[in-house]
């Protein structure tokens, strides 16, 4: 893969950043990068697959809401796709007490930092989408100056992502992202991994995080 040219990834998360457990905070925070090679090409077979599947060219593909046909036909174009799936999978029932007390800005940082970390390629020139929109000028900034002094301390300055803004829903590239979250976020809620399967050749970092030593 080159490192000499801008690569552009699209994220989405799954669950939530609580801690409150007894009032419905999901037990896991699940984050997926998508990195394709090719965007525009992964583009133009979503609208293909729209086509195909005879909805409008403005239809929104999400997980939740998605049945079965849809998901598998999704999941099988991913899979085909030259593109790499980064996976983090944050248990936060084990997260300790100093870690909570960070919020919603400590988990995202946490799962993009060690995501970068983990890449098998230089992140530096990665130009990061993450799924949403408004004003979180502060948030954004905040999540950068974290992953990038998490990618210092640990030696490897040249992981920190270039980028990281936000994305709205439309764009089929965040929604290809939120499609690839869920089928993760299905097995690890559910246990169902029909999903996950499918994506499977493509996972190439999938990282549980239990704050144990054992992720």
């Amino acid at each position: 893969m080159s490192n000499t040219k801008p690569r552009y990834a699209y994220a989405d998360e799954s669950g939530d950043a609580g801690y409150d457990f007894g009032a419905n905070s999901s037990r896991c925070f699940v984050m997926g990068i998508v990195l394709p090679t090719q965007p525009e090409r992964l583009v133009d077979r979503l609208l293909s697959l729209r086509r195909a599947l005879r909805r409008p060219e403005t239809f929104e593909f999400h997980f939740r809401q998605a049945n079965a046909k849809i998901r598998q036909s999704f999941l099988e174009v991913v899979r085909d796709e030259p593109l790499d799936v980064l996976i983090a999978v944050i248990h936060k029932q084990y997260a300790p007490a100093d870690f909570r007390r960070l919020g919603k800005l400590g988990v995202y940082s946490h799962a993009f930092a060690g995501l970068s970390l983990r890449a098998p390629f230089v992140m530096s020139q990665c130009r990061i989408h993450l799924d949403g929109s408004g004003k979180q000028k502060q948030f954004l900034q905040s999540l950068k100056s974290n992953v990038r002094w998490a990618c210092r301390v640990a030696g490897r300055a040249e992981q920190s992502p270039a980028d990281i803004r936000l994305l709205d829903s439309g764009h089929s590239l965040i929604q290809c992202s939120d499609m690839v979250t869920g089928a993760v976020a299905e097995y690890v809620n559910h246990g169902d991994e029909r999903w996950l399967n499918i994506l499977r050749p493509k996972l190439t970092v999938y990282w549980d995080e239990r704050f144990d030593g054992q992720g």
